[in-house]
């Protein structure tokens, strides 16, 4: 199948607002791709080319991108750079620059979408010396023999700017109605589990083509496939939780890396919430859960812990590293409190409710690295509010209150948990994970660092929209680390797909995401989270609490859920 199917089809969804319309147009693309194609069709629109855990990431920079584009063109650096600024856009901009000799190729060399897909990949698995000249003759290659509208396209899709507006749930959608017309809602719940359960859409599509709706039928855990961990929703107090569940179990909150541990008795892998392979940070765990012989996927939290007491977040990432893990794992010792079982013995622990899934837990799971996570029943909220005071003493979080005949909700934020953390004198109880989208140069005494403070926004749909400025709450340390990781990460223009009437000295491509503490959520004219009749909501004396290098911005907070975190504070002031 020609790539120019997908190009066409991706630049009329950018012009098209309707979900249901959106869905439609996928679905007509799905109906003419084979199995294979199916796969590469759904990573193109997730904007990857392959799951997290393989691994494999395109992460061309923009410069690269650019000199991929004049090698294509032949046109010298000044006229890319001009013409980028001039349209604010790198698809368009390549898409001018090349349309004359794709005029001249176009008879000739037609792409296939596997041909695109191919070039990508192997962009994107390229290493070692002579790796940045092979990346760009790949990339080059594609763009010589491409129409306009593929140039546009695939320079989006390498410069991380695609503007489809289609996430997840209606790529869902659409697939649904192409393999089950009939029974569109059983068959999204169906490709929805099978998703959840493997992180992998491109390769349910792919057996979807080939087989049908029965191919993920019954889907069930494996291991090596990271489950999407299931995630949960906020309340005030202990008197709502109650409410809301009546008696529960509460597992303490610890303040660490969020761990899903794979076995098949033999192999171990370890994966971080954002379904990344981690195994190689902790060779600890890994080797206690391999003498166990035991097929197993469970949850647990890592949190370093020495003498005798928990460590900071910050101290337990300092495990992300690629060398010298002997010597940090003596430094940062680890323990790992497993909270939850989701497979054990080829047994799908899932749709089981949450007390069965722990008492299994606890006889299943067990050493001196890897420790059960407290939990108690609460059947009264004096119950709750006692076991969640004991917790914070203790320098945990909070608590998580879960109900005790609920499945395990993969890929999904539900009332099956609720978590309840520290209260603060603030009106704004609660933290916000926000995605970077924009920097500013230090000033005064931050000149010496290059860095000043952060534009951070909040994801809506496919947009990130702004949300506060943060200027405090910065070490030194960070200071520096912030300007040497977001120099890497800054673009010459806006994002496409940041909606902000707020400068930034410099832009960045959003990908790094922070926990930020506010006093309260306020109406604002200058940022657009929620914005209706000319004000959106913003955080009020922001201030960095730390850098969340565990979470993607797909496990940010959204737009929603600020609406929600200012409709409580409302409520309760």
């Amino acid at each position: 199948m020609l790539f120019s199917l997908v190009a066409e089809t991706f630049l009329d969804l950018e012009k098209t607002s309707s979900r249901l319309e959106t869905t439609a147009k996928l679905a007509g693309l799905f109906r003419k791709v084979s199995g294979s194609e199916a796969k590469q069709t759904i990573y193109f629109l997730q904007g990857i080319v392959a799951p997290p855990y393989h691994g494999v990431d395109l992460g061309v920079a923009e410069k690269l991108c650019e000199q991929a584009i004049m090698k294509a063109s032949g046109c010298k650096p000044a006229e890319v750079t001009q013409l980028y600024r001039k349209t604010g856009d790198l698809g368009e901009a390549a898409r001018i620059l090349l349309e004359k000799k794709s005029q001249q190729t176009l008879a000739k060399n037609k792409l296939t979408i596997s041909k695109v897909y191919d070039n990508l990949y192997k962009t994107a698995t390229s290493s070692g010396a002579g790796s940045q000249d092979r990346k760009i003759g790949l990339l080059s290659e594609l763009l010589s023999h491409a129409s306009p509208a593929e140039v546009k396209i695939i320079t989006r899709f390498v410069a991380g700017t695609t503007r489809l507006g289609t996430g997840d749930a209606t790529i869902i959608d659409a697939l649904s109605y192409v393999y089950s017309a009939a029974e569109k809602k059983d068959a999204s719940k169906a490709i929805a589990r099978a998703y959840n359960l493997s992180s992998d859409l491109g390769s349910i599509a792919e057996k979807l083509a080939e087989n049908g709706l029965k191919a993920v039928e019954g889907a069930r855990p494996e291991p090596f496939n990271p489950v999407r961990p299931a995630l949960a929703e906020r309340l005030n107090s202990a008197e709502e939780i109650i409410a809301k569940l009546g008696p529960c179990k509460a597992d303490g909150k610890y303040d660490g890396m969020r761990l899903q541990i794979h076995s098949d008795g033999k192999r171990v892998e370890i994966y971080s919430r954002k379904q990344e392979v981690v195994t190689h940070m902790f060779p600890d765990v890994a080797r206690e859960v391999a003498s166990w012989k035991k097929k197993i996927i469970f949850e647990g939290e890592a949190v370093g812990y020495k003498d005798g007491a928990f460590l900071s977040f910050q101290e337990t990432i300092q495990r992300r590293r690629k060398h010298g893990i002997k010597k940090k794992s003596e430094d940062v010792p680890i323990r790992v409190y497993a909270f939850e079982l989701l497979y054990l013995g080829g047994e799908d622990y899932t749709l089981k409710p949450y007390e069965e899934r722990r008492k299994a837990l606890e006889k299943s799971v067990g050493g001196k690295t890897v420790r059960i996570a407290e939990a108690v029943d609460c059947g009264t909220a004096g119950d709750l509010k006692k076991f969640f005071d004991e917790c914070v003493s203790l320098g945990l979080e909070g608590v998580i209150a879960k109900d005790l005949e609920a499945p395990y909700v993969a890929g999904a934020r539900k009332f099956a948990w609720i978590k309840l953390k520290k209260s603060y004198s603030e009106a704004l109880a609660d933290t916000v994970d926000a995605v970077v989208v924009g920097y500013y140069y230090g000033k005064g005494k931050r000149t010496k660092f290059g860095f000043g403070g952060l534009l951070a926004a909040v994801k809506a749909g496919q947009e990130y929209r702004t949300v506060a400025k943060i200027g405090t709450g910065f070490t030194e340390e960070q200071l520096d680390w912030f300007r040497k990781t977001l120099e890497k990460q800054k673009v010459k223009q806006k994002p496409a797909n940041v909606d902000s009437l707020v400068e930034a000295d410099e832009w960045v491509k959003p990908s790094l995401v922070v926990e930020v503490k506010a006093d309260e959520i306020t109406r604002s004219p200058v940022h657009t989270c929620a914005m209706k009749d000319k004000e959106g909501l913003a955080l009020r004396f922001p201030r960095l609490v730390r850098i969340r290098v565990d979470k993607s911005p797909a496990q940010a907070t959204t737009e929603k859920e600020v609406i929600q975190l200012f409709e409580k504070q409302r409520q309760s002031t």
